[in-house]
């Protein structure tokens, strides 16, 4: 039996994703493009996800599940609900898949899930659950990410140092946009001040030019005048 052959059946058997049989062929489109939201960029989307819960940006494998204490796969799969009920919840709606948490929780093997009970606890945005996320704290402390992350070799105190905008308080984010700006403006007035000294060089050595031809012509007629006295 074949590998292509050996992953169909995986797909069919796993039957809980966000791609279908038919996607096969395509990569499978990443987390803040699933989810969109009137006026909503792609910035904020991430956001959103750790805020609700979602413990890396780039997929929740088994393996981070473990790394943050949840072993089941059981509930691994309901806490992925439950981060989809909460960016619902939030406004967003899911885009650019063909099997939704409407469609997971109509499965016989889910809907007994908590997550898909009306009556579930859903989690609400927070900024304090986005900064202690695994995603972020990978990129924010050094021991931690060197303790936890699933590469601790690309663990460095430099990269924990600018973490991304998305592990950001609004006061750092700040901070850093305005020390971007400061380096935007010192570069974009560092060029023209040179531009400016040049064409002053430039402007003067034409000027003078335009006085020494001038000199010369007076000379010429003074000489002219001479003559023809």
């Amino acid at each position: 039996m074949s590998r292509y052959i050996l992953l169909i059946l995986l797909l069919l058997l796993n039957g809980c994703g966000y791609y279908s049989i038919r996607n096969i062929d395509k990569p499978p489109p990443q987390l803040h493009e699933i989810w969109k939201k009137q006026g909503a960029a792609f910035l904020e989307i991430r956001k959103s996800l750790l805020e609700c819960g979602q413990v890396s940006l780039g997929g929740a494998s088994s393996e981070i599940y473990e790394k943050i204490g949840i072993i089941e796969r059981k509930d691994q799969i309901n806490y992925g609900f439950l981060v989809d009920r909460c960016m619902m919840n939030a406004g967003f709606v899911q885009q650019n898949i063909s099997w939704t948490l409407k469609d997971a929780c109509a499965d016989t093997r889910y809907l007994d899930y908590p997550a898909c009970q009306p009556e579930a606890a859903i989690p609400k945005l927070s900024i304090e659950r986005r900064l202690n996320s695994w995603y972020c704290k990978t990129r924010r402390d050094y021991d931690y990410c060197l303790k936890h992350a699933l590469a601790p070799q690309l663990c460095s105190p430099e990269k924990t140092k600018t973490p991304p905008r998305e592990c950001l308080t609004d006061k750092e984010e700040q901070l850093r946009g305005a020390k971007s700006n400061q380096s935007t403006q010192q570069t974009k007035f560092a060029q023209p001040t040179n531009t400016y000294t040049m064409g002053d060089r430039n402007n003067e050595q034409a000027m003078q030019w335009q006085r020494d031809i001038q000199n010369q012509n007076n000379r010429r007629m003074n000489e002219m005048l001479k003559n023809l006295q």
